[in-house]
């Protein structure tokens, strides 16, 4: 008895491509920004040195030393931000949704999202157990105006309400606005 020969998948029958979201690329952004405020202590810190050394003006010494190390930590603190973004992603499964963060991963099968809420710039996940935040990581503000920072979607720049939009679609739940 011979076999039929398989038949080559239809377009209904194809499965749906694995998605990947990453925090857009301004926040590469962070990484530059705290790399000028290692170079702004750098110099703070050795103008106060020298001003110690050559004994004049020690109280100004002093609190350029402060300036100094305050701003490397702050750049340190931009730094860790940096890496945490970067390291942070929401992956598209065909019947789930993984969010890696730096502390975990975190699956959730679409069939356990029973609610979704936007409201603002948040969109909240209400599961079978629990819930789930998407906020924007960062913004981007321009006078009055606050826009938040968007997703790079498998390598590509897209606005930040893309991802409900299509976690949306993919989970069959229709997002409430409030």
């Amino acid at each position: 008895m011979q076999r039929a020969a398989s038949l080559p998948r239809t377009s209904l029958q194809a499965t749906m491509d694995l998605v990947r979201y990453k925090p857009g690329e301004a926040i590469r952004w962070l990484e530059s920004g705290a790399a000028d405020m290692r170079k702004s202590a750098k110099r703070t810190g050795t103008r106060a040195l020298a001003k110690t050394t050559e004994g004049t003006d020690i109280p100004g010494g002093l609190r350029d030393a402060a300036g100094a190390i305050f701003g490397f930590g702050k750049s340190a603190l931009a730094d860790l931000l940096h890496k945490q973004l970067e390291a942070s992603e929401y992956v598209f499964y065909e019947d789930r949704l993984e969010v890696i963060t730096t502390s975990g991963t975190r699956y959730i099968p679409f069939r356990e999202i029973q609610t979704m809420k936007v409201k603002g710039d948040r969109c909240i996940l209400l599961l079978d157990r629990g819930k789930l935040t998407i906020k924007p990581h960062a913004y981007i503000l321009s006078g009055n105006l606050k826009v938040p920072v968007g997703w790079t979607r498998n390598g590509l720049e897209v606005a930040f309400e893309m991802l409900p939009d299509e976690l949306s679609a993919r989970a069959g739940v229709n997002i409430e606005y409030l």
